[in-house]
């Protein structure tokens, strides 16, 4: 799988669902997502990791790979922009380029958020079982094509991930 990336970046508008008022909103409404989330999608394996609520922001990496090559990460956070809760993402190519301009990123803004869901635009996030993460990515590819992609994962053990 070369560069599986045909610059998979999706700025999308999902109708706002029941949730919290962004005003009653806080980071740790967000820390269910925290831990390392391994499994499968964009025809590829994936991993997801993301750090504790600190501070109010949460921070994650994200790692697409296939037939043994990367394909391609991304850094992410969670972050209040301008009084709105948002997923500001920047997406590498393998030899750590960037897709995006230098001071440039990719914004999904908040829609809601409720136990174990959030949905930001075209990116949402659920955790079932507390140990199974679904993200659904909405993608606008170059050639017109708009495609909603499932990515399926895992909780694993940071421990037994390194060994």
């Amino acid at each position: 799988m070369k560069h599986a990336t045909t610059k998979l970046i999706a700025i999308l508008l999902f109708a706002p669902a029941l949730g919290l008022a962004q005003d009653k909103v806080s980071i740790d409404d967000f820390a269910f997502l925290t831990g390392y989330w391994k499994g499968t999608g964009l025809g590829g394996e994936v991993e997801e990791v993301w750090m504790p609520p600190v501070d109010g922001r949460m921070f994650g990496i994200f790692k697409l790979s296939g037939d043994g090559e990367l394909s391609f990460t991304e850094y992410m956070e969670i972050t209040q922009q301008e009084g709105q809760w948002v997923v500001r993402l920047k997406h590498f190519n393998p030899d750590f380029s960037g897709w995006e301009e230098k001071d440039d990123h990719v914004t999904f803004h908040l829609d809601s958020v409720r136990e174990n869901e959030a949905l930001f635009g075209g990116l949402t996030y659920k955790v079932s079982n507390g140990n199974e993460l679904e993200v659904t990515v909405r993608l606008n590819y170059s050639d017109g094509r708009t495609v909603v992609e499932p990515l399926n994962f895992v909780r694993q053990s940071l421990q037994a991930a390194a060994r």
